[in-house]
């Protein structure tokens, strides 16, 4: 005999047959005590025939009461309960015949109930096998899904079922019977009852739940009415979900104290160097004053990146606080910084909606077009105040940027000019903070259609 490998079956293998002869257990009286009552009530069904058709009775009227045995042998027992109607059947055939021969119009009529007797145990027998592989394939998804289901009975609010998931995951025997209360398992489960009473589908509901031996786990709830007054209820266990979370929080947590290390402790001294560099560069007149700017410029580098990574933690940490601004205030202030640049600025006195980061955009700005406006750069300042919004302008006289760098330079990381050094940074954090308080930002050539003559950053800030 050929081997078959697993998985495989043999030809003619039926994976339900096992269901034809398997009896129904209805209400939950045991299949045996329907047996003998069927068994007895045909014995009683058929002496009865017998008396009857001794008293003249029409066989018409005897054959109807065989129609209640066929239905329920076929259905309790399908394929056997086919052959008992079969030989029931013959029986009130043969009967029949008996009591009335040679009359030819009850013995046709005998013949015509007999086979409609088996006629309608096929029938019965068919639709009952066809239900209870409908009633397999539903329990083979019901057992085997990944999520924990439960069905409920949404007036008494007990589960009356329940899969193989579900009652792993509250740790419940099998041993134990349903219904079970569906308050021992969810902590306040009137938000999903109440959701699904005015709606056929509740929404996704994260509660908590009990676990037999008291321990606690969370799941997200959905759930669906079905037929009467029950739901499917579908679990979703998150508990891992939400460790995980717990996890990143607290990774995240790490990251910024590492970042406040970085932009206070190192920043307060590298904001030290920086000073004295400066004042070294001021009172040196020997010959290494190049090397002690060098310094100065690499501690001014290192002072920007710093700033601009507070910067960007400040951004993802949280929105965006918008309150009314006087710009020109923020401007001299950015200005200030820049002391030995020449800037021109008009002293717009606007109101702007904006937080205290507003800092950082003018102070990349202006820092981009001294790094990239040549050796003397000219850089103007204009705001321009119209109904809802203030238009700001910044120009330089730099070597402008290409028109095909024009569309990216507001990437992170992107730079137009890569002779200069720097990080990319700045005109990303322009972009993200602009469009935060509600404007937008463009770079335009500062003499239209002539790229090599400098570059006009223009954006717009919402008025109050």
């Amino acid at each position: 005999m050929k081997d078959t490998m697993p998985g495989e079956h043999p030809a003619g293998y039926d994976p339900f047959a096992d269901i034809y002869d398997v009896p129904e257990e209805p209400f939950g009286i045991a299949a045996a005590y329907w047996k003998a009552c069927l068994i007895l009530f045909s014995f009683v069904l058929m002496a009865t025939t017998v008396v009857l058709l001794m008293g003249g009775i029409t066989p018409h009227v005897i054959g109807a009461l065989y129609v209640i045995p066929a239905i329920l042998f076929a259905y309790f027992y399908r394929r056997r309960g086919v052959l008992v109607v079969y030989l029931i059947s013959m029986f009130f055939f043969a009967v029949v015949v008996l009591f009335r021969y040679p009359g030819h119009d009850d013995i046709f009529a005998a013949g015509l109930q007999a086979i409609l007797l088996i006629a309608i145990a096929l029938t019965v027998s068919y639709l009952t096998h066809f239900l209870l592989l409908e009633k397999r394939k539903y329990h083979a998804i019901f057992d085997n899904t990944e999520n924990g289901v439960a069905v409920v009975d949404l007036t008494t609010r007990h589960i009356t079922e329940m899969n193989q998931r579900f009652r792993h995951a509250i740790c419940m025997p099998a041993s134990v019977p349903e219904p079970q209360s569906l308050e021992m398992f969810i902590k306040d489960p009137s938000r999903i009852i109440l959701s699904l009473q005015s709606s056929c589908t509740s929404q996704s509901i994260e509660t908590t739940l009990h676990r037999c031996d008291g321990t606690e786990w969370a799941a997200v709830v959905v759930g669906r009415k079905i037929s009467g007054n029950h739901a499917v209820l579908t679990f979703v266990d998150i508990t891992e979900k939400k460790r995980l979370d717990l996890e990143l929080h607290r990774l995240h947590e790490d990251a910024n104290l590492y970042l406040d290390i970085l932009t206070h402790d190192i920043n307060n001294i590298n904001t030290a160097s920086l000073n004295y560099g400066r004042l070294l560069e001021a009172r040196s007149a020997d010959p290494a004053t190049d090397l002690t700017r060098n310094l100065v410029r690499s501690l001014e580098k290192s002072d920007d990146i710093i700033k601009n990574i507070s910067t960007l933690r400040k951004i993802q940490d949280g929105g965006v606080n918008r309150i009314p601004l006087q710009i020109s205030a923020i401007i001299k202030g950015e200005i200030a910084q820049f002391s030995g640049i020449p800037i021109d600025y008009d002293g717009s006195t606007a109101t702007v909606l904006a937080d205290e980061m507003l800092s950082s955009v003018f102070y990349n700005l202006i820092g981009n077009a001294i790094k990239y406006g040549g050796k003397d750069p000219e850089i103007v300042i204009r705001v321009e105040e119209k109904e809802t919004k203030a238009v700001v302008t910044i120009a330089d006289s730099g070597p402008g940027i290409p028109d095909y760098l024009k569309q990216g330079v507001f990437d992170r990381f992107q730079r137009g000019d890569t002779t200069v050094s720097g990080k990319g940074l700045g005109l990303y954090i322009c972009k993200t903070l602009i469009e935060r308080y509600g404007g937008s930002i463009r770079v335009e050539d500062r003499v239209p259609g002539e790229p090599g003559r400098g570059v006009v950053f223009r954006f717009t800030l919402l008025r109050p």
